[in-house]
């Protein structure tokens, strides 16, 4: 799979806790959240993220997105 700049840049400000957009946003420097939506849609469909089911707007990493944000990160380093 490969993701595009944003949804890279989404995926390393993503953590195994819950998080909203604006908090997302904010990691990556942006101000608003609508910067962080569409990618984290994609995210969601390619099974990195997860929203959560009983609050509104809130996202975090699944194991698969952790695994998949590490090697990410160990790449980028090289």
């Amino acid at each position: 799979m490969r993701l595009t700049e944003k949804q890279k840049a989404v995926l390393l400000a993503l953590t195994n806790g819950w998080q909203t957009p604006a908090q997302i946003a904010s990691k990556i420097g942006y101000h608003t959240a609508s910067y962080v939506n569409l990618p984290l849609k994609v995210l969601i469909r390619e099974g990195l993220a997860e929203k959560k089911p009983d609050v509104r707007g809130q996202y975090r990493l699944t194991p698969f997105g952790a695994y998949t944000k590490d090697k990410a990160t160990h790449e980028t380093k090289r």
